[in-house]
């Protein structure tokens, strides 16, 4: 079986993926592979975990892979940006679409910390941490910054869990969420001056969005909703409960640990993905809901209020998505087809694009991963571990 896209971004014409240690380059307009990649670099962090769990080193034969974690692509779309776990690096790759393979790696960037979250502007990587600290690197300069020269430019007290740039009234704005229920909006590139704080969730936050075109900020993660915020004021617009939509889709996958259940049918939703599009004058926002085998599709009415416009449901659980135009693509944990792309019809509502099936099948046939069973997956799922939990 192939092994499912565990990262997935878009361009209106190009498609990027990761699965495991591997990045994948693909036209969406014919499903050719443009370009590959694979981390020759093995996991020290993934051996120490065995050793922890079973006393024993991996065996040779054993894949130790340096997991791609997290992908972006610069505003300019002249540079891939890739993070890995074991070695904490940042990776710059120079795209050039008229080479036979356009991934040119161009930088590798040891972090001091493990990244956790990355975002772009043209000439430089934003990058956030699991120890709360913020770091710039340039990607146009090619020879990697020695650790002892990296400065932190903002921190938390907590692993920072989603990072954005975005502009206002011709100023760069930096916003940063963590696993401490925290929102903090800050100047950039002097972070330390802080703005606003964002403080209405209870739970852990793992995903930020931005609204085209407003000051409108979405956040979700452990909590049953997902909040609209102005970011620019720093209140809270409304908030949307997704508990009775998103209910009758949980399954024993999101039962609460035996240990910390009230009851035997416990179960908790963990928010691993947001975005948004504008069509039409109108906001679409799209949820997922990690381990679940549909996406939620919200209608904003740009002032203050928040619908349920549709419930996409899938046959297999979806691990990512990514907007590209007006259509929305599918990574999906399946033993036959891993990708599906939907678009939004005269209704805006989303379906399934059959005019694509050539494609997806052009591109599923180009993954070069074969996997015998899930257990050889890379983790799929990590937002549910931001979850922290008490005995008492």
């Amino acid at each position: 079986m192939k092994h499912p896209f565990q990262l997935l971004i878009s361009t209106d014409t190009h498609l990027f993926g990761a699965l495991q240690n591997e990045i994948l380059v693909y036209n969406l307009e014919t499903g050719s592979l443009l370009g590959s990649w694979a981390d020759t670099q093995k996991s020290q962090h993934i051996n120490d975990q065995h050793i922890r769990k079973t006393g024993k080193i991996l065996t040779a034969k054993q894949k130790i892979l340096n997991h791609i974690k997290c992908l972006d692509i610069t505003k300019d779309q002249k540079y891939l940006i890739a993070s890995t776990d074991s070695d904490k690096s940042i990776l710059a790759f120079q795209l050039d679409f008229d080479s036979f393979d356009c991934l040119g790696l161009y930088k590798r960037q040891p972090m001091p910390k493990r990244p956790s979250s990355i975002t772009t502007l043209d000439k430089d990587v934003i990058v956030a941490d699991k120890f709360g600290d913020v770091y710039i690197v340039p990607i146009d300069l090619e020879d990697p910054t020695q650790e002892k020269d990296f400065h932190p430019i903002t921190g938390h007290v907590s692993m920072l869990t989603d990072i954005l740039i975005t502009n206002h009234n011709n100023k760069n704005f930096l916003i940063t969420s963590d696993r401490d229920e925290h929102i903090r909006i800050s100047n950039f590139p002097k972070s330390y001056v802080i703005r606003n704080f964002l403080l209405n969730h209870e739970n852990y936050i793992s995903c930020l969005n931005l609204l085209e075109d407003t000051s409108y900020l979405i956040s979700g993660g452990g909590d049953d909703y997902i909040i609209l915020w102005d970011w620019v004021k720093g209140e809270k617009i409304t908030s949307f409960d997704l508990k009775e939509v998103i209910e009758p889709h949980l399954n024993d996958n999101h039962l609460v640990p035996e240990k910390f259940r009230n009851n035997d049918t416990d179960k908790e939703m963990n928010i691993s993905q947001i975005q948004s599009i504008k069509i039409n004058g109108k906001y679409y926002i799209l949820v997922l809901v990690e381990r679940t085998s549909c996406l939620i599709v919200l209608e904003f009415n740009g002032q203050d209020e928040i619908k349920l416009k549709q419930i996409l449901e899938t046959s297999s659980p979806i691990i990512t998505f990514t907007i590209s135009q007006n259509s929305v693509i599918l990574s999906l944990e399946s033993e036959t087809n891993v990708l599906e792309i939907y678009k939004f019809n005269n209704e805006q509502n989303l379906i399934k694009d059959e005019s694509k099936s050539e494609i997806i099948e052009y591109i599923e046939s180009r993954i070069p991963i074969e996997v015998n069973n899930i257990k050889e997956f890379a983790d799929l799922y990590p937002i549910s571990a931001l979850r922290k939990r008490s005995e008492h």
